[in-house]
């Protein structure tokens, strides 16, 4: 194969590796139902095999960035995917919950470090003046990825878990040998030092504030949501105070006052947090209301995910030309905004068609934000920290899901049983009896009962399905709005930024 067609193959071949990181999380959620049952895990053993693989990511991701510039980031890239092939291969043989919560802590670190070296490497296999293109062009490989393997996942989840955690490692096996083949050997230092003191706290703080935020759905008073919560912003500062301090950080704490890499972290809390609520709470409604099995909610996803990866790719074509980053993000903010809006007029009998213009504007609002945020932490990024900064990228996409998850499952709870509340008082309940139903409202909630495919409904259902209605109607438009305020400060800190100048720290 000649160089010419090798390099034209890198930047999809590597939107691929990083589509596994999307994959991965969909097909074992997915499967960890009937997984959980074989292997008998059940409350917080369970919680915690639904979240491990994300925690093991967070507390590793920037050290696979360091080794990746240390080491070389092919070796590295290499090395991660063997190491989820591992983790996915003790899954699924796992016979007991210690050995699956093993498998898939490793598989976190795998395809985190994919996700984040995949990343990086596309600068290397970009020339300067194409990044934008490039990146479009790896945005819609990772989202062709995540649609093919999640319908895939899916299909062979239906027939067995351990079959559909077989598809990641076999995807993995593939690509594997293609690595030295599609990419060319990219810039090793090996006179970096890891940063321990830097490392560990990074990593503490986001574990501790991802379990917290986790948990947020238990209330905001709950000690299970504010004290590790707390516990991981005070490990934060912490790190800050420390990196200060150190010859040779992570990389330099002075890049957070930059205007660039500021707007940089915000737009990315900001899409990826409003994508999570988007994925996560229609998926649920279709489920929970409307019945939908979960191949048909994959199909009722493609809008959104089919804008997205489409969007992305002329997000990358209109960057290519010249700076048109604060352009493109404010479309980006307002599409979303409206998307989200859409989303709110949503009701319990609402045909599917209702949903696609919703769908549509915020699939095209998160590539006209995800597609410039990814090029601002390429500029920003200091060629000797360059892996630990691109991979910090990563970071801030956690924090946005996890954000996203906690805050939507609150704010569903909270505007749909206050609604809940006064359509059950007008029945005719006592508001002394109101605590006790919201128990059992609670439990049969967290049993799954509106997903039940059978039978006809009842009032209680009704009820149910129209309280659930209205608390994502509420949600949807608190979520807009504070999208709309975290893109605003996102593009007044990319004003600041143009004026401080090019940086490198």
């Amino acid at each position: 194969m000649s160089d010419k067609s090798t390099h034209a193959l890198a930047v999809p071949f590597l939107g691929v590796l990083a589509s596994l990181q999307l994959i991965d999380p969909t097909v074992a959620n997915t499967a960890l139902v009937k997984a959980g049952a074989a292997l008998q895990m059940q409350g917080s053993t369970l919680a915690l095999a639904a979240s491990i693989s994300t925690l093991a990511q967070a507390a590793t991701v920037l050290l696979m960035g360091f080794l990746g510039d240390r080491l070389g980031r092919r070796q590295v890239l290499m090395a991660s995917l063997l190491l989820s092939i591992a983790g996915d291969g003790i899954a699924l043989a796992a016979p007991n919950a210690g050995l699956f919560l093993v498998g898939r802590a490793l598989v976190g670190i795998g395809v985190g470090a994919v996700l984040a070296l995949t990343f990086a490497s596309v600068r290397f296999v970009s020339k300067p003046e194409q990044l934008g293109k490039a990146l479009g062009v790896w945005n819609l490989l990772i989202i062709a990825g995540f649609i093919g393997g999640s319908l895939l996942g899916g299909v062979l989840a239906d027939s067995s878990w351990r079959l559909a955690l077989g598809l990641v490692p076999v995807i993995a096996l593939l690509c594997l040998p293609l690595i030295p083949v599609l990419l060319p050997e990219m810039p090793a230092n090996h006179e970096l030092r890891a940063d321990w003191p830097g490392l560990i706290s990074i990593a503490l703080a986001m574990v501790l504030f991802l379990s917290g935020v986790s948990h947020a759905v238990s209330g905001f008073s709950a000690p299970l949501f504010w004290m590790p919560t707390l516990g991981g912003v005070l490990l934060f500062a912490l790190h800050l105070w420390i990196e200060r301090r150190r010859q040779e950080p992570i990389f330099p704490v002075a890049l957070y006052t930059r205007g660039l890499f500021a707007a940089a972290i915000v737009s990315g809390i900001a899409w990826n947090f409003a994508q999570a609520v988007v994925q996560l709470q229609t998926s649920n409604f279709w489920q929970l209301v409307q019945r939908f099995s979960t191949s048909q909610v994959a199909l009722a996803q493609l809008p959104l995910l089919i804008c997205f990866a489409g969007g992305g790719l002329v997000a990358g074509r209109l960057m290519a030309p010249g700076r048109r980053t604060t352009q493109l993000m404010a479309g980006g903010i307002v599409a979303l905004v409206l998307g989200l809006v859409l989303l709110a007029g949503i009701r319990p009998s609402s045909a599917y068609i209702t949903f696609v213009p919703g769908l549509v504007l915020a699939g095209t609002g998160l590539a006209f934000l995800s597609v410039p945020q990814s090029a601002l932490f390429v500029q920003e990024a200091p060629a000797r920290y360059f892996g630990s900064v691109t991979a910090f990228r990563t970071t801030t996409g956690q924090l946005g899901f996890a954000l996203g998850f906690a805050a939507s499952g609150a704010l569903v709870n909270g505007f749909g049983f206050a609604s809940l509340r006064d359509r059950v008082l007008k029945l005719g309940t006592s508001p002394s009896q109101w605590p006790e139903v919201e128990a059992k409202v609670r439990a049969a909630l967290s049993s799954g009962v509106l997903s039940h495919p059978k039978g006809e409904p009842s009032p209680a259902i009704d009820l149910l399905t129209a309280s659930y209605a209205s608390g994502l109607a509420g949600t949807m438009l608190v979520v807009a709005l504070l999208v709309a305020l975290l893109g605003a400060i996102s593009l007044l800190l990319l004003v600041i930024g143009r004026q401080q100048g090019s940086s490198q720290v």
